[in-house]
């Protein structure tokens, strides 16, 4: 369990074992349905945008992503639960993988050093979950992450998004979630 005060008013996180995250006192999830970044990064060189000069091609065009600078071999990972529905490599994206996370939601992530060993097309990822490394692969001068965001088939600024944090404790784990939130906040009381 953990708190902070922010304008003098208590916020608890309590760690339910069974779902393997924190909720706060009333069940709700304090996990995201979506990280923010794929990877932990120094800085964003380029942010999704309607028109951008290609540093490559020397044109102006839109850039549908946000990329994450970081050196060679960062870990990259999903942002969020999913299938990996796409994998492999074109001249522009270099090598990439997409992963679908329902029908509403999908991610990409492009220009790759190499992908996570024994990841294949139909596998099953979690959030957080290591998915490959970060290179310079395709149409790419640094190395770097380009974050792409999906919802209903249209490419969207993640960064904009306001995302909503998942599911509450389902209602068959109430009772023993209730008995844990009792239980360590009379252990705090006492400290």
């Amino acid at each position: 369990m953990g708190d902070f005060y922010h304008d003098n008013d208590p916020y608890y996180a309590f760690f339910y074992p069974p779902k393997n995250q924190y909720f706060n006192e009333k069940g709700k999830s304090l996990q995201k349905q979506f990280l923010k970044a794929p990877l932990e990064y120094g800085r964003i060189t380029s942010r999704f945008s309607r028109r951008r000069f290609h540093p490559i091609l020397k044109v102006w065009r839109a850039h549908k992503g946000t990329d994450y600078a970081a050196p060679k071999g960062t870990e990259i990972i999903s942002t969020a639960n999913g299938t990996v529905s796409e994998m492999g490599y074109t001249k522009g994206n270099g090598k990439y993988i997409k992963i679908t996370h329902n029908s509403i939601y999908k991610t990409q992530y492009l220009h790759l050093w190499k992908f996570k060993k024994n990841l294949r097309k139909g596998s099953k990822v979690e959030q957080g979950q290591v998915i490959g490394y970060v290179g310079k692969t395709g149409l790419a001068n640094g190395y770097h992450v380009c974050y792409r965001f999906w919802e209903n088939g249209i490419q969207i600024n993640h960064l904009m998004k306001k995302f909503p944090n998942i599911k509450s404790i389902p209602k068959n784990d109430s009772i023993p979630f209730s008995s844990i939130v009792k239980n360590l906040r009379s252990k705090l009381k006492k400290i």
